[in-house]
């Protein structure tokens, strides 16, 4: 009898180098947010996308991503500055000056010698990047397969608006994190007395299509009372009554989820854009918006709670194994109809985009 294991056996906490391969490659053609638009001012920024180190930086005011890798000697050109040379500004490399302009090309090397020009092959590659909803987004691939999903409610003056930031990465794939943010049968076990009543576990009645690059989902349910739900600025406000809701989820791109709750209040919104840092680790950029109790005091309330949620799922999300998405009908993965309804949709989707891979 030995307890060594079979030469065939992977651990469920790391996926094969080809699923690892498949989840990057499949999710390249995408727009994914890797920093808040603000924080990108006059010096570069280092990111990390798929696995892939990323430089960004605004040259002439046009926010630019590249390798975060020198053609020189391979240093970080995060760790550079940004130039001003013959009216242009340059990304220079701090090691040996190397200075690349907005499109790539190498514009100076100090060392060359002169009547030399520079080589073509000195340039670094460019990657698409918009700024959109006050993110900078970046596609890996050279076309986007979808365009960056409208946000109505942002720039809508009926609406108050909220950011968070959380302060670490999840540690699951973004995949999973949409998909904990679609799943509603949670909300009684995770999230009793503020999104659901374990004593009322019963899933709702759920109706998923696809429009264009979204998947929808909609469906009623009664939630506890609360600032999600309730007007609760307003005297006549019964904290302990039980509110109708109707929910509209649209999933795009597929890494971007947003929730729009109707109530006798108003709408609640819950927007989520998820930056896969890699298959195991997230960083989630989330707006919350509403058009009821608007008084600006009251924002750090509506903050507080949705930290609180979000905290709620982080160890259950992060507990899932494996990071990535396994494949239908295997036996690591049981879906239950029709309370799982949305997540099987969601889950068919991302596998004909070719992004749910084998573990």
């Amino acid at each position: 009898m030995t307890n060594a294991l079979p030469s065939d056996f992977r651990s469920e906490d790391g996926p094969s180098a080809e699923a690892i391969a498949g989840f990057r490659a499949g999710m390249e053609p995408f727009w994914h947010p890797v920093l808040e638009a603000a924080s990108l001012a006059d010096r570069p920024r280092a990111v990390t996308l798929l696995g892939r180190r990323l430089v960004l930086v605004r040259l002439d005011g046009v926010a630019t991503a590249f390798p975060d890798t020198c053609r020189h000697f391979q240093a970080q050109l995060s760790l550079g500055s940004v130039v001003r040379v013959d009216g242009r500004e340059l990304l220079q490399c701090n090691y040996h000056g190397w200075a690349f302009a907005g499109d790539g090309a190498c514009a100076r090397i100090p060392q060359l010698p002169a009547g030399r020009c520079i080589p073509k092959t000195a340039g670094l590659r460019r990657f698409a990047v918009a700024e959109r909803h006050g993110l900078i987004w970046v596609c890996l691939a050279e076309e986007p397969r979808f365009p960056i999903p409208d946000f109505p409610e942002e720039a809508d003056p009926r609406f108050r608006k909220v950011r968070l930031l959380e302060e670490h990465p999840m540690r699951t794939s973004a995949t999973r994190m949409i998909m904990g943010t679609l799943d509603d049968t949670h909300f009684p076990w995770v999230h009793e007395g503020i999104l659901g009543d374990r004593a009322h576990p019963e899933p709702p009645l759920h109706r998923v299509w696809r429009e264009g690059a979204e998947l929808i989902v909609q469906y009623e349910a009664d939630q506890p009372a609360g600032i999600m739900t309730t007007d609760m600025s307003r005297p006549e406000s019964d904290a302990g009554a039980t509110v109708r809701l109707t929910y509209t989820d649209h999933v795009g791109m597929p890494n971007v989820i947003r929730l729009v709750k109707e109530s006798a209040a108003g709408r609640y919104v819950v927007w989520l854009a998820t930056s896969p840092v890699d298959y195991n680790l997230t960083i989630n950029f989330w707006i919350f918006a509403r058009d009821y109790d608007l008084a600006a005091e009251r924002d750090p309330v509506y903050l507080q709670m949705a930290a609180h949620v979000r905290e709620q799922d982080r160890p259950l999300i992060e507990s899932q194994r494996p990071w990535i998405v396994p494949p239908f009908w295997t036996q690591i993965e049981l879906p239950l109809g029709p309370g799982d309804l949305p997540l099987i949709e969601y889950q068919k989707w991302i596998e004909e985009l070719g992004i749910a891979t084998a573990v």
